[in-house]
């Protein structure tokens, strides 16, 4: 390695001055040019190639100048193997214009920026390194910018990372909390369906009634509410209400005792309206239960007529909540056609006429409308019970109820099929009879 006269490389200072390596065999080239460079730069000199990639190997350098043609090894292989220790750096090959094959040479695998020609011009030199200078500069921002950019990008995708994590603790805690209500929530319903059931045996137990009368006249109520459109709530409170209207059968001496205070539009007709449901006491018993608490209106009404003859508040019409507008009329059918305590059971037909006949007065023409159009065409294609009189049972039906004679002695049971002689034997024994027989198909 040589440089000035001492033969030491000229190691650069601390400052803002780039540092450039020079590589000549020749020491006067050498010399040349750091005389003119060492003002702008901090430079460092070879005369032989393994020396300056030796000192690469603990320095980084910012521009290199190597010469083309070197005893020991070419300027080309030097840059080639400078740029794997500083990459970053700007490269220049010095060569005489007879070294253009070794130029492109170097140019292909020393990734140089490019050549300076012997002999140089010294302020051309000057300039063509300054340039080189703005260049290292940019590509060293541009590199601290992408530098910075990655970290940031990593930050992000840490922050992701930890994000998504956290929507997933979240999602999992989430899903357990769903899971536990609806465990509540289906703990809950089979609380509430247990209590339905617990009132409804309470109801079934004091009036001595099945529990399909109640259940049918429940199916029926939720009917006409979803075919008068409306709301879903409502729908429920209408089907519950009508469940557990005659609750306040609880409070009474007898249950079964038939109510005599008639309107005067029913008086003489023979047409005996069903027992009270005790609605008052009912209405307080339901409103001991918060959550029936929608009920209670529905239920302490069921018995005011649509006129205002009614009790127990003689409201009329639209005041009449119409919840419990839809149980009068339905609850009324179903103990004319089907009550096992009415002493003047109606056929079905009669009971229609009936009640068609006592819209406006008893009943909501609206509601009674709706009734009677769901008897005719939806009950028969439901899974509700629909009763018949045997002047409307056809051959071939099949019976969803058992059938009682009048003095409780079953006659048929559920499930059989009506053929003609059977048929005939029924209209026999009802013709007998002061009450039509009930049929459920």
């Amino acid at each position: 390695m040589e440089n000035d006269a001492t033969e030491d490389p000229i190691v650069p200072e601390e400052g803002e001055k780039k540092t450039l390596l020079l590589l000549d065999d020749e020491k006067d080239i050498l010399k040349a040019l750091t005389r003119i460079l060492r003002f702008e730069y901090d430079v460092v000199s070879f005369n032989d190639g393994h020396e300056a990639l030796k000192y690469l190997e603990d320095h980084d350098i910012n521009i290199m100048i190597s010469d083309m043609r070197m005893p020991t090894m070419d300027g080309a292989e030097f840059l080639k193997r400078a740029k794997e220790f500083c990459p970053n750096s700007i490269r220049f090959l010095l060569t005489g214009y007879s070294d253009m094959e070794s130029t492109i040479r170097a140019v292909n695998e020393g990734g140089i920026h490019t050549y300076l020609a012997k002999p140089w011009d010294n302020e051309g030199i000057k300039l063509t390194l300054s340039k080189a200078s703005e260049l290292f500069d940019l590509r060293k921002q541009k590199q601290a910018l992408t530098d910075e950019l990655q970290k940031k990008n990593d930050e992000l995708g840490e922050l992701n990372n930890a994000l998504e994590q956290k929507v997933k603790d979240r999602t999992a805690s989430l899903l357990e909390s769903n899971k536990k209500m609806e465990m509540l929530l289906s703990s809950r319903a089979r609380t509430f369906k247990d209590i339905l059931a617990a009132l409804s045996a309470i109801i079934q137990y004091a009036t001595g009634k099945p529990s399909t009368d109640n259940e049918r006249i429940s199916e029926y109520a939720k009917m006409v509410a979803i075919k008068m459109g409306l709301p879903e709530s409502e729908v429920t409170h209408c089907y519950l209400s009508a469940l557990l209207h005659e609750i306040g059968l609880l409070g009474t001496v007898d249950p079964n005792a038939v109510d005599e205070e008639q309107t005067p539009s029913t008086q003489g007709s023979h047409v005996s309206l069903a027992p009270s449901a005790n609605a008052e006491i009912g209405a307080t018993i339901i409103g001991q239960i918060k959550r029936f608490a929608p009920l209670v209106a529905v239920i302490r009404h069921q018995d005011e007529n649509f006129d205002g003859t009614g009790k127990p508040d003689h409201l009329a019409g639209d005041a009449i909540p119409v919840g419990s507008r839809i149980l009068r009329v339905v609850k009324n059918y179903d103990f004319f056609v089907s009550g096992s305590q009415n002493p003047s059971r109606l056929k079905p037909s009669s009971a229609r006429t009936f009640i068609k006949q006592q819209a406006g007065e008893l009943y909501d023409p609206m509601i009674v409308d709706t009734f009677l159009e769901i008897l005719k065409t939806e009950v028969a294609g439901s899974d509700v019970d629909l009763c018949v009189g045997l002047d409307e049972v056809k051959v071939g039906a099949i019976l969803k109820q058992d059938v009682y004679h009048p003095n409780g002695q079953m006659m048929l049971s559920a499930g059989q099929e009506i053929n003609a002689a059977l048929l005939q034997r029924l209209q026999k024994i009802e013709n007998s009879l002061e009450v039509p027989i009930a049929i459920y198909i």
